[in-house]
C-alpha cells in the first residue's frame, strides 16, 4: 500500500488516497506503466516536476513531489514532500522490504 511506502517521506500534505496498491516506483516519467508512483525529483539537468503530467498520462496512480502541480486528477493520489529525494531513498527502502536490515 501507499501509506506503507511513504514511511519516514517527510510528508507536508497529501491530497487523494494512500490505501492504493503501487506495482512501482519511478523517477522516469517515460519508464511507468499502470499503477506506478512517479516520484518528482530536481536534477542537474531536469526537474522531474516538468513531467508530472505525462507521468500521469502514462499510468502513474501517484505522484510525489515538493511542489503540487497547477492541474491535480482526481484518480491519482498527489503527495507533497519536503525533498523528494530524500523521500525517494525511503520509499524504496519500504517498496523493497528494507533491503539495508538484511543480514
Amino acid at each position: 500500500m501507499l501509506n506503507d511506502i511513504l514511511y519516514k517521506s517527510g510528508i507536508i500534505s497529501v491530497k487523494g488516497n494512500t490505501q492504493i496498491e503501487i506495482k512501482d516506483l519511478q523517477l522516469d516519467s517515460r519508464k511507468l506503466s499502470p499503477g506506478s508512483c512517479f516520484i518528482a525529483v530536481k536534477g542537474s539537468i531536469a526537474d522531474g516536476h516538468d513531467f508530472i503530467e505525462a507521468a500521469v498520462n502514462h499510468g502513474a496512480v501517484a505522484v510525489v513531489c515538493e511542489t503540487m502541480p497547477d492541474v491535480c486528477h482526481d484518480e491519482v493520489t498527489y503527495i507533497q514532500v519536503q525533498n523528494s529525494a530524500v523521500a525517494a531513498g525511503y520509499m524504496s527502502h519500504n517498496f523493497y522490504g528494507e533491503p539495508s536490515l538484511r543480514v
